[in-house]
């Protein structure tokens, strides 16, 4: 392996990724009634919370519970991937890979979607941490529509989902595709659950915004 390959150009922005999103999970978390640590390590050891908690079926069906789990933790590991191909890159050769060679189009093609991932969960989280509150349970306290959620309710989710997207196409192979699938239906599902939450407590105001703005794209 030559210095050459192991530098790409484009391994920089898969670095720098994982730096930025890192720095956001350590110091600047958003607490989501979705999240896999606010089920196992909150509700279930707080009954009271629980009763209220969007996800108190995940929670009491033990089958659903780990079949969550399972799907987060293998599109955990699978988003590591490109990180670990930099390292060792023989690993492709061994996770069944889609195409011999990457042309320079595909190249550019994932360091933009990277940027553009990596912008919008940066808006994302910078807007909610600066104009709301949340719950013991992981959930706002306000409802916010301005600033990027003035055109999607969950910029923070399609950040990620471009970004793996990016990963996928940095290391096109059928293991990361299917990590892709099931990351789409898993946060798709966890969505969904804080979706029971947010209309419970914010009633018409939250129909007519679910209504107004798009759930992953902007209405026109």
């Amino acid at each position: 392996m030559t210095k050459e390959n192991h530098l790409r150009w484009l391994d920089a922005f898969i670095l720098a990724t994982y730096a930025l999103q890192i720095i956001m999970i350590c110091f600047f978390p958003v607490p989501s009634a979705g999240s896999t640590v606010e089920m196992l390590f909150k509700v279930r050891k707080d009954k009271n919370l629980s009763i209220d908690h969007p996800a108190k079926l995940v929670i009491r069906s033990m089958p659903k519970l780990m079949a969550m789990i399972l799907a987060t933790l293998f599109v955990t590991a699978t988003s590591l991937l490109p990180l670990l191909s930099i390292l060792f890159p023989q690993l492709i050769n061994y996770l069944f890979p889609l195409m011999k060679s990457q042309p320079d189009t595909l190249l550019i093609l994932t360091a933009l979607l990277l940027t553009i991932g990596n912008a919008l969960t940066i808006i994302g989280v910078r807007t909610l941490r600066i104009h709301v509150t949340f719950q013991e349970f992981g959930e706002t306290t306000k409802l916010h529509t301005t600033g990027i959620y003035r055109y999607i309710r969950n910029p923070i989710t399609v950040g990620l989902g471009i970004i793996y997207a990016g990963f996928f196409l940095s290391l096109p192979c059928a293991v990361m595709l299917f990590g892709f699938i099931l990351f789409g239906i898993n946060s798709d599902y966890r969505v969904r659950l804080e979706e029971v939450y947010l209309q419970r407590t914010f009633g018409e105001v939250y129909y007519r915004y679910k209504n107004r703005v798009g759930k992953y794209f902007p209405k026109y």
